[in-house]
């Protein structure tokens, strides 16, 4: 709808609800093929995301317009209900006033109250040379970049000791 704005975090504080179910609906990262529920997008309607994550019956209706296989349907729900609620999200400090309270937000209004998040834990920055590590400021090392450099055994030594 043209006349409302849609806040741009309001969907990216839920991903941990899709990452339950995201295998049915596609292999690999980008979507190209999919999953192991052979789930084409469009079917995919809102009746069928208020099964999953809102405890809506199943009704004929839904599965009639899906085409979505019931086993399937109640699959995907037996995993997104044995993940939820999440027990803790664990966030940097400086994601408080906007991630972290848009992902309170958007839980309790998208989720009935038994899916509500448990807890959050906000951790500090880490610092390198008085400078606060970070993708922004280029000063840090992904896990990958640490074993080609260092070496797999030397990697996790640091990182266990870290």
């Amino acid at each position: 709808d043209p006349q409302f704005l849609v806040e741009s975090l309001s969907d990216s504080t839920i991903y941990m609800a899709y990452y339950t179910v995201c295998h049915w609906l596609h292999k690999d990262l980008y979507g190209r093929e999919k999953g192991v529920g052979n789930i084409a997008p469009e079917q995919l309607t809102d009746d069928v995301w208020d099964y999953l994550f809102c405890r809506r019956d199943l009704s004929e209706d839904i599965l009639n317009s899906s085409k979505i296989p019931k086993a399937t349907l109640e699959s995907m729900r037996r995993e997104f209900e044995y993940f939820y609620p999440l027990d803790v999200r664990s966030s940097g400090k400086d994601l408080i006033p906007n991630h972290l309270t848009f992902f309170l937000y958007i839980h309790l209004a998208v989720f009935p109250p038994e899916y509500w998040p448990r807890g959050i834990r906000a951790n500090g920055h880490l610092m390198l040379n008085g400078e606060k590590m970070a993708k922004s400021t280029g000063n840090f090392m992904t896990l990958r970049d640490l074993v080609e450099k260092y070496g797999a055994d030397a990697s996790r030594i640091a990182i266990a000791d870290a």
